[in-house]
């Protein structure tokens, strides 16, 4: 079972939930006016996204890999692996009514580290009914809030990363 440990989510999600959320300091902290303008913490954060959006391709193709369909030639060893995987970490909801998922995910140490109480609300209300339709389904909804949040911060680091080279062309 080892040769499929590596097919994971939420570690990579993490790491990389750690290096925007470093990149957004530095790069906040350089489009503000007060602070002279730094080029080796410009290129310092702009690392640090490149690793995130890294990790996040990573995380999307592993959740690919753990939550969609299986292909026709998948070993019994995959399947029985993947499902001890997901129930082991975690990573499904087991609620179904809203009202009941709601309670879970605020509940849910891992939703927790990343969000707060509210974020999770509105990314439920917003995912709740899509994520019911056509091939999805309602129990890959933590996964599905997870990475659109680290979507979002990564396109926010950006923004600021475009701010803070245009604060650099302006001043040099």
């Amino acid at each position: 079972m080892d040769k499929f440990a590596e097919v994971q989510i939420f570690p990579k999600v993490s790491k990389s939930y750690e290096d925007i959320m470093t990149a957004t300091k530095i790069l906040e902290n350089l489009v503000s006016e007060s602070t002279p303008f730094n080029s080796a913490d410009y290129y310092r954060a702009r690392n640090f996204i490149k690793s995130s959006v890294e990790l996040f391709r990573e995380a999307l193709q592993n959740a690919k890999k753990l939550l969609g369909p299986l292909p026709e030639y998948a070993s019994e060893e995959f399947l029985k692996w993947r499902t001890e995987m997901l129930e082991t970490h975690h990573v499904l909801a087991q609620s179904q009514g809203f009202e009941e998922l709601k309670s879970e995910l605020i509940n849910d140490d891992i939703l927790k580290k990343w969000l707060s109480e509210e974020e999770i609300q509105n990314y439920l209300k917003k995912h709740y009914q899509t994520q019911q339709e056509g091939k999805r389904k309602l129990v890959n909804i933590k996964v599905r809030i997870v990475l659109d949040r680290l979507q979002k911060l990564i396109a926010r680091a950006k923004e600021l990363q475009k701010e803070a080279f245009d604060r650099h062309q302006s001043i040099g």
